[in-house]
C-alpha cells in the first residue's frame, strides 16, 4: 500500500487486517494529513473513544505538521495551588465549555514547589524553573508537555533558586532559556554563578560568568528584545540591557517608577504590557518610561486581578479573584491615535467565573499563558 510505513507516528496503531476500516485502510501520508487538518477538541475526542487513534492523536510529529498547515488553536493553559493540596495542578480553559478543565497529567517528578517559581513558555509546553521546597530554593526544573499533558523532569540547574527571573532567546535556529539570580545565600553576589543558561537541543545547563554594574542585581522582569538582547528591570526599577553574545549587563542610568506595583510583564508587538494596581492594564513602548492604561476596561478597575497574559494573537486573558471562584475576561486590543497620540483600546469579547470547587478552602494562582496546541 502506498505510503505505508512513511510515518513513525503510526507506530503501535496497527491491528489485523480484517479489522481496518475507515481512516486505518488509508494509506499512512493520506490518513496523517486528515488528522493534521483536524482541530485540537475533534483529535481529543478521537483520542477518547479509539485507542489506536490515541497515540497518533498525541503525537508531536502530528502537531508540527498541524502547527505548519495552520490547525493549531491558541489554549490558556493555568498553573494553580489549591489549599490543601499539597502540590500545584495545571488546568486548561475549554473554548466551549467556558470553564477550566483539570489536567489528568502523568508525572513521576518529585513535589512541585508552591512559590518562588519562575515559568518559560515554548512552543509546545512549560517549563517550571526553580522555587521553594521546604523554605529552602530548590535547582529542580519540570516541563509541562501541553500536546500529551504530561510532566517531565528536567536536568537540574547546578544553582538552588528562587525568586530568580527567565527568558528564552532565539539564536538563529537555536533557543537558549536564560535564568538570573534567584541565588539565596552568600555565592549570589558572585558574577560567575549569577547567571544559568539551558540549552534547550542538548538538555544541559552551563553557569556563565557575567559583567553587571552591581552586584547583588536582582532582576524583577527579564524579557527578550532580539536574538541577541534582553530588557530587564530589579527590584529598584533600573532598567537594564543583557547582551547574550557578550554576556554583559549595562544601564543608562534610567528608572521605572515604583516598579512593585507593575507585574506580569509581557512583550507583545513590540509593545510592553503589565498589570497595574487597581485593576488596571497599561502599556508602553520599551524606549518610553510613561506607563499608559489601556482604555475601554473601567468596568475591570473594581476587581483584584491577579494574573494577566496573552489569549491569542489580538486577545488578552485578564483574571481575577471573586471569593473561591476564579473569574476570566477575553480582551480585544485596539490601536487608536486621537489628538496625535497613540492609544490602546481594549474590549471585553467575553467574561465570567471560568472556576469554582467548594472543597478548596483557597487557591493561589501560579502561572498563566496560552499555546498553540
Amino acid at each position: 500500500m502506498k505510503g505505508r510505513g512513511r510515518f513513525g507516528i503510526l507506530r503501535g496503531c496497527s491491528g489485523k487486517k480484517n479489522e481496518r476500516c475507515g481512516l486505518l485502510s488509508l494509506p499512512d501520508d493520506v490518513f496523517v494529513d486528515i488528522l493534521a487538518k483536524l482541530p485540537r477538541l475533534d483529535l481529543v475526542a478521537l483520542a477518547m473513544v479509539s485507542r489506536r487513534h490515541r497515540y497518533v492523536a498525541r503525537s508531536h510529529k502530528l502537531w508540527l505538521m498541524r502547527y505548519g498547515k495552520d490547525s493549531v488553536s491558541s489554549y490558556m493553559y493555568v498553573y494553580m495551588h489549591m489549599y490543601p493540596d499539597p502540590s500545584p495542578r495545571w488546568f486548561v480553559f475549554h473554548p466551549v465549555q467556558r470553564r477550566l478543565k483539570r489536567v489528568a497529567h502523568q508525572s513521576l517528578c518529585p513535589p512541585a514547589p508552591l512559590e518562588g517559581s519562575c515559568f518559560v513558555t515554548m512552543d509546545s509546553g512549560i517549563y517550571t524553573i526553580g522555587g521553594l521546597m521546604d523554605g529552602k530554593p530548590t535547582s529542580q526544573v519540570t516541563f509541562f508537555d501541553c500536546i500529551n499533558h504530561k510532566v517531565h523532569c528536567v536536568a537540574p540547574m547546578k544553582m538552588a533558586r528562587s525568586g530568580a527571573s527567565a527568558c528564552v532567546v532565539k539564536d538563529g535556529k537555536k533557543r537558549k532559556i536564560y535564568v538570573f539570580g534567584g541565588c539565596w545565600d552568600d555565592v549570589a553576589a558572585d558574577s560567575s554563578n549569577w547567571v544559568e543558561v539551558y540549552d534547550i537541543e542538548t538538555r544541559t545547563w552551563e553557569l556563565l560568568s557575567v559583567s553587571t554594574p552591581k552586584m547583588p542585581l536582582k532582576i524583577k522582569e527579564s524579557m527578550a528584545l532580539d536574538e541577541k538582547h534582553v530588557y530587564a528591570v530589579d527590584e529598584d526599577g533600573v532598567i537594564f540591557f543583557f547582551s547574550t553574545s557578550k554576556c554583559k549587563f549595562w544601564t543608562c542610568g534610567v528608572k521605572e517608577f515604583n516598579p512593585v506595583n507593575k507585574k506580569d510583564w509581557r512583550l507583545i508587538d513590540r509593545t510592553l504590557y503589565c498589570r497595574g494596581i487597581r485593576g488596571r492594564i497599561l502599556w508602553r513602548s520599551p524606549s518610553d518610561l510613561d506607563w499608559k492604561v489601556v482604555k475601554g476596561l473601567e468596568e475591570l478597575q473594581h476587581q483584584h486581578i491577579i494574573k494577566f497574559c496573552p489569549f491569542n494573537v489580538d486577545r488578552m486573558a485578564i483574571l481575577w479573584s471573586q471569593g473561591l471562584e476564579l473569574w476570566f475576561a477575553e480582551v480585544s486590543l485596539e490601536r487608536r491615535w486621537e489628538d496625535e497620540e497613540l492609544e490602546v483600546w481594549g474590549n471585553i469579547e467575553w467574561s465570567g467565573a471560568v472556576f469554582s470547587d467548594s472543597s478548596f478552602t483557597a487557591f493561589n494562582l501560579l502561572y498563566a499563558d496560552s499555546i498553540y496546541v
